[in-house]
């Protein structure tokens, strides 16, 4: 097993690199919206009126940074439900890497386009009337 984590961070440095830049900027997104009232707006809810399946997601986050994952689940469901799927799927490759999961396989594939399927029907049942509770907290 920590011969797998050694092969993982090894052949993984540059998305490694990648995912540290996206958390510093990340991070840095937080501060700013808790010292000023600056957000980046949803460019989709801003032209339709309607939730895309994102809406919600730096909620969720900083949501999360406090501990209170009722809340975040709250500001977007989806992502609520699909986050440990992800994190679970991340662990088997980084510390199994089985071949019915490797780059490309079948299990991949079904978590990726699995996921799809779950993020655009998300994204169409939360805009339905009387599904409001779906919305994030901002938008209801």
């Amino acid at each position: 097993m920590l011969q797998n984590l050694r092969f993982f961070f090894r052949t993984h440095r540059k998305q490694l690199r990648t995912a540290g830049i996206f958390f510093l900027l990340g991070l840095a997104y937080y501060i700013v919206t808790q010292l000023t009232p600056l957000r980046i707006p949803c460019l989709f809810q801003k032209i339709t009126g309607l939730a895309c399946p994102g809406c919600g997601i730096s909620h969720f986050c900083i949501r999360l940074l406090h501990l209170d994952f009722f809340g975040a689940a709250r500001e977007n469901l989806a992502i609520a439900l699909l986050s440990p799927l992800w994190l679970a799927a991340f662990l088997v490759r980084v510390l199994w890497n089985p071949k019915w999961f490797a780059k490309g396989s079948k299990g991949e594939n079904l978590l990726l386009w699995g996921s799809v399927v779950v993020l655009l029907l998300f994204g169409v049942v939360r805009n339905l009337p009387h599904m409001e509770f779906l919305l994030p907290s901002y938008l209801q």
